[in-house]
């Protein structure tokens, strides 16, 4: 009956862990796209700034 306990545990443990692993990995999703969003931000401001710069260089 001890390996059965010790099995039971093992296979607790794993499904613990497991969802653990998803938790972390929706978490790291929402960080990834708001890292995208930022990204995107600050791309946007840069291809502002640039045409900007075009602009003042052709004038």
């Amino acid at each position: 009956m001890d390996i059965l306990n010790q099995l039971t545990d093992k296979v607790t443990q794993l499904l613990e862990r497991q969802e653990a692993l998803k938790l972390e990995n929706i978490e790291l999703r929402e960080v990834l796209e708001q890292e995208r969003q930022s990204k995107e931000a600050v791309l946007a401001r840069v291809e502002n700034l640039l045409n900007r710069i075009q602009e003042v260089d052709i004038s």
